[in-house]
């Protein structure tokens, strides 16, 4: 039997300041991490890449 996998999908808008803390509490237990932006004008995009 084939283990189960978790995606773990994150929307956002404007989430600078939370995107990286957020990412980094699911990064040891996520299999893909989707990232969802809205158009954001901060550093979210620059920062989820990362």
């Amino acid at each position: 039997m084939n283990p189960i996998k978790l995606s773990v999908v994150v929307i956002t808008l404007n989430e600078a300041e939370n995107i990286g803390r957020c990412l980094d509490s699911v990064k040891s237990i996520a299999d893909e991490m989707l990232i969802v932006d809205s158009f954001s004008t901060d550093a979210t995009l620059e920062i989820a890449k990362n």
